[in-house]
């Protein structure tokens, strides 16, 4: 059998699906939650088996990371999922300035290295 690998938009609209939610708002939910995996999930409707510009993956990364927010993922968790998706697309070289990421909240999550 061979070895399936996902578009990276996949890979992303996986990430959305399997996070689980800790957030109750519903208005935050639609417009952190919602509004932005349409936008990915229509981009990868239009694209269909072309891939997916830089801009626009890092497009739907952000909405990503975005949806981690408002879903209240927590900084290990986020960077867990991020980083299954970066190594299988082999995107760290394309996108350095997004891993790890920090957790605002911790300022001592900022040391190590950086960006």
């Amino acid at each position: 059998m061979p070895d399936y690998v996902p578009s990276v938009l996949g890979s992303i609209m996986k990430a959305v699906a399997c996070t689980p939610n800790r957030n109750s708002d519903s208005q935050t939910y639609e417009q952190g939650v919602i509004v932005p995996a349409r936008m990915i999930r229509k981009l990868w409707d239009e694209l269909g088996d072309e891939r997916p510009s830089d801009e626009q993956i890092r497009e739907a990364i952000e909405a990503l990371l975005l949806i981690f927010e408002t879903k209240g993922v927590d900084i290990e968790e986020r960077n867990e999922r991020l980083r299954d998706i970066f190594d299988l697309h082999e995107l760290h070289n394309l996108y350095p300035d997004l891993l790890p990421l920090r957790d605002a909240a911790d300022p001592s999550s900022f040391s190590g290295t950086s960006a």
